[in-house]
């Protein structure tokens, strides 16, 4: 093993530049509206240049610039509206590749690619019709299955074949666009994966409720079964990747119940598993990490999890790298994104709790470590509080982690509360920079987020614990936490608001259904408020035994989905209610927000109903995003703040 210099933290580079930061709080709606300054940053294989997407007021465009600093170039822009960037990536140390969104309203997000120079010269659209025959129709054409390292012309991508509707993979070209079949498409399966030698070797096929895990020996001989299991089942398995040995696979597979990282031998028939990577408590995510130049599996990175890590490597050098970083941003959350072709250089992305996002450069020659450029420059970090870890127990013994928000100026009497459910639901919240709640604290606020049981990250039995449950012990869950936190003298019982986006949203609603006289007021974004009307959605999508298995028969449950469906029970409601909603959100659609606000109207109940033109489920569009924190802030002021405290008393 090589000795590596220490770590040592040098001044930021010839940079991108900040931007000025108000110095008062608190923050405002146009603070938080903002996109991060700069993300999707990654690392070109020399490690001497990077590219990122730089959010400016008016629209992103994609950047390069040198990691020792030097001109800024802009190779290509959006206005966020019609048109998104979604990522780059390095082909060549000279080239990229970029993802653009086209927003239509009625079909949803069309993906195409763009192949550009990195000085902005040359660009190639590589979404063109040609003798392959490529459908223009096609919505995603952006899936790079292999970015083919050391080849610097090429990729390896999914695109639906002209005659069938399952993806083949194509060799493209991104200097002509050309591109030519590798592999055909087999019926149902969706996805592809290249061993470390970039050979398509394994497929995930889904039909019906039922995933199959298919493979093939290097030689390419015929495809064989490895795994078929149901979707939500405990037999489930996630192929991370190959190993630098074609024949072993990693895969993410239940160990005691949570997910863990192992190792299997695809020579064995028996497929024996070896236990590379567990935790006792908590579920493992994240990405297979392979060396960019020997093609060897070194460990797993991922996102935060609630001890603070984010990489676990069995590497020792790259767990001595890691360790390293650590010690020289310490109480963060480092990710180490990318290395060089070389391994001497690397890319990584820090964090923390009330850490607002950072990007560095690091020199594994040197031991130098240095800073990119801030995600958010114009946030004052003085006014940034960050988030403490709660333990709630539920009504029926279940333990339930959260996290609490609290304003720097909190005392000891009992303030107003948000609680704020998250969205999926089967994500989970934890205590990494959160804008969302910065900003509420900044008001005033306590805000209290639990994982409710159907969230991910705590074992299989407490994610499958939220399937067709949505509006029941989910939302007992929350109830409970709104309890906990009266009781231990943090939430005025009299001034405690429900917030939340899509599913927590629709947890929004029916909190004040369920327990009309817990809230003093609730708002819900982008909510889910017909669950009938929903499956209806997801089955027109290609959702149907998704739909199935989430929320039940559409005949045979019916009585269950009516009875947990907001826009049936707006008679129950007691609370001053607000609506926001996206009319081009394909994923909760408008009708939805529309359907329930005609129904309060009917019930004569209090309710404000915000339509955004244009916007989408995630209002990922700073205007979008402004016009929605500020009819928050102002609905949450006229409840929770002083006029709001003067009807509680």
């Amino acid at each position: 093993m090589r000795h590596l210099p220490a770590l040592a933290l040098v001044a930021l580079l010839h940079a991108l530049p900040a931007l000025s930061a108000p110095a008062t709080p608190p923050l405002s709606a146009e603070q938080l509206a903002r996109l991060p300054f700069l993300n999707g940053v990654t690392l070109s294989p020399d490690g001497k240049h990077i590219a990122g997407l730089m959010n400016l007021p008016d629209g992103t465009v994609l950047v390069t610039q040198g990691t020792d600093g030097g001109a800024i170039r802009n190779l290509l822009f959006s206005d966020n509206k019609t048109v998104a960037l979604g990522w780059a990536r390095w082909v060549s140390n000279d080239r990229l590749i970029a993802s653009v969104h086209y927003r239509k309203q009625k079909s949803g997000t069309q993906t195409r690619l763009v192949a550009i120079d990195r000085d902005g010269g040359e660009r190639q659209d590589l979404s063109e019709l040609d003798d392959a025959g490529l459908r223009a129709g096609q919505q995603i054409q952006d899936e790079v299955i292999d970015l083919l390292p050391g080849d610097g012309r090429h990729i390896l991508l999914a695109l639906e074949a002209p005659t069938a509707r399952s993806p083949a993979v194509y060799k493209l070209d991104i200097e002509s666009g050309s591109r030519r079949m590798v592999e055909p498409p087999q019926r149902r399966v969706g996805r592809w994966m290249t061993d470390a030698q970039h050979r398509v070797r394994l497929g995930i096929r889904q039909q019906g409720e039922r995933i199959d895990i298919i493979t093939r020996d290097p030689d390419g001989h015929a495809w064989r079964t490895l795994w078929s299991y149901p979707l939500f089942s405990a037999e489930s398995v996630i192929p991370l990747g190959f190993d630098k040995d074609p024949y072993t696979l990693f895969i993410m597979a239940l160990h005691e119940g949570r997910d863990a990282v192992f190792s299997v031998n695809l020579r064995d028939p028996a497929l024996p598993r070896v236990l590379r990577l567990a935790h006792p408590e908590q579920d493992l995510d994240g990405r297979l990490v392979r060396s960019p130049l020997t093609g060897e599996a070194l460990g797993l990175m991922g996102d935060a999890d609630e001890d603070g890590q984010t990489s676990r490597f069995w590497d020792p050098e790259l767990a001595a790298l890691a360790g390293e970083i650590d010690k020289a941003l310490p109480g963060r959350f480092n990710r180490l994104l990318e290395l060089s072709r070389d391994e001497t250089r690397y890319l990584v992305r820090s964090s923390g709790n009330g850490l607002p996002g950072q990007y560095y450069i690091g020199d594994r020659e040197n031991g130098r470590l240095a800073l990119l450029a801030e995600q958010y420059p114009h946030i004052p970090k003085a006014q940034l509080v960050g988030k403490q870890a709660a333990r709630i127990t539920a009504r029926d013994g279940l333990p339930l982690r959260a996290w609490l928000t609290r304003p720097k100026a909190a005392g000891t009497a009992p303030g107003p509360l948000v609680l704020m459910p998250h969205g999926g639901p089967h994500t989970r919240d934890n205590n990494d920079f959160d804008p969302m709640t910065e900003f509420l604290a900044s008001r005033g606020y306590t805000v209290l987020q639990v994982n409710f049981r159907g969230s991910s990250g705590y074992g299989h039995s407490f994610e499958m614990a939220g399937l067709q449950r949505w509006g029941l012990e989910m939302q007992d869950d929350l109830t409970d936490a709104v309890q906990w936190a009266i009781q231990q003298g943090i939430a005025d019982p009299g001034r405690v608001c429900i917030v939340g986006g899509s599913y927590g949203g629709y947890a929004a609603l029916m909190g004040t259904i369920r327990t009309p006289d817990t809230y003093r007021c609730a708002a819900s974004i982008n909510g889910v408020t017909d669950l009938e009307a929903l499956i209806h959605h997801l089955r027109s999508r290609g959702g149907r035994s998704l739909a199935r298995l989430q929320f039940g028969s559409f005949w045979s449950d019916s009585a269950r989905l009516r009875a947990t469906s907001p826009v049936f029970h707006t008679q129950a409601i007691k609370t001053p209610l607000l609506l926001i909603q996206g009319d081009a959100d394909q994923t909760v659609p408008v009708e939805q927000a529309r359907s329930m606000a005609e129904a309060l109207t009917r019930s004569g109940r209090r309710h404000e109903y915000i339509e955004i033109k244009g916007a989408g489920h995630s209002l990922g569009n700073p205007t979008h995003r402004r016009q929605y924190l500020e009819a928050l802030d102002g609905f949450l002021g006229r409840h929770l703040g002083d006029e709001g405290k003067k009807a509680a008393e």
